[in-house]
């Protein structure tokens, strides 16, 4: 499966990563924030939900991107939590 590498304090949107016809996810996208000091491999394509979440689990900042959001907003929230969280 091929990897990503979030650089410290990296904060992207998972969008063109994501397979819709196969994740049947419950929300239209995910942004990640990377709030450590060090590099994080990620696992992409997303397929599933638990691919979400193993993302959670490597200490990773997760929002579940909705329809009614707005996309430019929620960067920029994820950005200053990932700015603000020391680790």
């Amino acid at each position: 499966m091929p990897k990503f590498i979030m650089l410290p304090k990296m904060v992207i949107n998972l969008g063109g990563y994501i397979v819709e016809n196969k994740a049947q996810l419950e929300y239209r996208d995910v942004i990640v924030g990377n709030p450590k000091n060090e590099s994080v491999k990620i696992y992409v394509p997303i397929y599933s939900e638990q691919n979400v979440v193993d993302i959670e689990k490597l200490g990773l900042l997760v929002h579940r991107f909705t329809e009614d959001e707005s996309l430019v907003e929620e960067l920029a929230i994820m950005k200053k939590k990932v700015e603000e969280r020391p680790i």
